[in-house]
């Protein structure tokens, strides 16, 4: 037998205990408990029984958590009254066969037998309701629990599939201008060291402040002005006050990389990439504009895992929070995410 079904009958066996302490109290006739008064207590739950367990294992079931609460009610009010009339017939017959040495008959009529029914049928279903409804509780919570670790998981996982695409992209910038002997690798080592130590060290948390993620963003951008040279037009706008926001950390990065990765040429003209916060005091709103390379000229995975990965996390982490428009024709590509409520 497993625990939940011990459980289950250790709570019906002290429950019937106790009413038939109560109940043989209640019929003895002196201050101490005779024998008859025992058997005759005895008699009186058989149709107790017989009400109450068809209730809670048939009727409740099969009407009541069904919501057919008509048929329940008229099956009820039925058995109620063939509960009572067992009663009555339980003195009448059986307890003669039963226990042939007594003579028993009914202190009830029939309306006071059905009275004790009704208490037992209400005390009863009242008490299965409110487990069922305390389980379904402790269901909602474990299933609650289950879901926000299976979404911290899920974040965490991830955001550490940004990371490395970003470390990758930029360790080949640095390749190629430590071939070229450029005098721009100290800075743009620099700029490296205070994305990677933003990455290893202050996003562990789940919100970050947004001064440390716009800084993380220019330092990004830097590193980029390096790379494509000045014809390049790469502009960064801040509108507004960061401070005192904070933001999942690594949330808006997959979107200014997207802009670089569709931008990186242009036919017969120089590449642009527009970048725009606004910052107001219940959203922040990030807009990109790029120019897009022909698909010829496109670089392999260009709109790939950065930008999934951040739509599964805005999801995750600012449901019906947040708005999302991205807009292509072939010659711009655009990007427009507000985060609300912030």
């Amino acid at each position: 037998m497993t625990g939940f079904s011990q459980n289950r009958l250790v709570q019906h066996l002290a429950f019937w205990s106790l009413s038939f302490y109560v109940l043989s109290r209640h019929f003895a006739y002196g201050q101490e408990i005779q024998l008859v008064d025992l058997i005759y207590t005895f008699l009186f739950h058989f149709s107790l029984w017989l009400t109450v367990y068809i209730n809670l294992f048939v009727l409740i079931p099969h009407l009541l958590q069904s919501r057919r609460y008509v048929p329940y009610a008229l099956a009820l009010v039925a058995l109620l009254a063939a509960g009572s009339y067992f009663n009555i017939l339980t003195f009448e017959y059986l307890a003669g066969w039963l226990f042939p040495g007594y003579y028993f008959i009914s202190y009830f009529k029939l309306p006071e037998v059905a009275q004790y029914h009704v208490a037992y049928v209400a005390i009863t279903a009242l008490l299965k309701l409110s487990k069922g409804w305390f389980q379904a509780q402790q269901q909602q919570k474990r299933i609650a629990r289950l879901e926000k670790e299976k979404a911290e998981a899920e974040f965490k996982a991830l955001k550490t599939q940004v990371d490395p695409h970003f470390l990758f992209n930029s360790l080949n910038n640095l390749y190629s201008f430590a071939l070229e002997g450029s005098p721009r690798v100290p800075e743009a080592i620099l700029r490296l060291a205070g994305c990677m130590r933003y990455m290893l060290y202050d996003c562990r948390a789940r919100q970050v402040p947004l001064e440390k993620e716009l800084e993380y963003i220019r330092n990004y951008i830097e590193l980029q002005r390096l790379r494509l040279g000045e014809e390049q037009q790469v502009t960064l706008a801040i509108e507004g006050r960061p401070s005192g926001i904070e933001v999942a950390p690594l949330l808006f990065i997959p979107f200014v990389e997207n802009a670089f990765k569709h931008g990186l040429r242009s036919e017969g003209r120089a590449a642009f990439v527009r970048i725009l916060f606004r910052i107001g005091r219940q959203s922040i709103v990030l807009t990109t504009e790029n120019d897009m390379a022909p698909p010829d000229e496109q670089p392999p995975g260009s709109g790939g895992i950065g930008l999934e990965n951040v739509k599964k996390r805005l999801s995750m982490l600012y449901p019906r929070q947040h708005e999302l428009v991205i807009f292509e024709d072939g010659k711009i590509f655009s990007v427009s995410l507000k985060i609300g409520k912030i």
